[in-house]
């Protein structure tokens, strides 16, 4: 599979400058993560959230908060499109 470019993937322009309209802030250590609320820890890497929709950003987001949902949204997205359903261990 080949992936699309940075801007079509949501990352161009205005990604990377909102992203960096937010980095002082977060290297000072006086922003929490838009998904979990805990503080962002100076130092530590962070990624500029987008929304579920990929419409927006939510703002910065811990990076294995915003992967951990990226991936989620993934592989919901694979398994929908090869026809894969849910499976629970019993009959509801």
């Amino acid at each position: 599979m080949v992936r699309g470019s940075t801007s079509r993937r949501g990352y161009g322009t205005k990604h990377q400058r909102i992203r960096a309209s937010w980095s002082p802030k977060v290297a000072a250590g006086l922003v929490n993560c838009a998904r979990c609320g805990q503080p962002i820890e100076p130092g530590r890497p962070w990624d500029l959230g987008h929304t579920d929709d990929r419409a927006g950003w939510t703002g910065p987001e811990h990076r294995v908060c915003n992967r951990r949902v990226g991936g989620r949204n993934g592989a919901a997205v694979t398994n929908a499109a090869r026809g894969k359903t849910v499976r629970t261990s019993r009959n509801w």
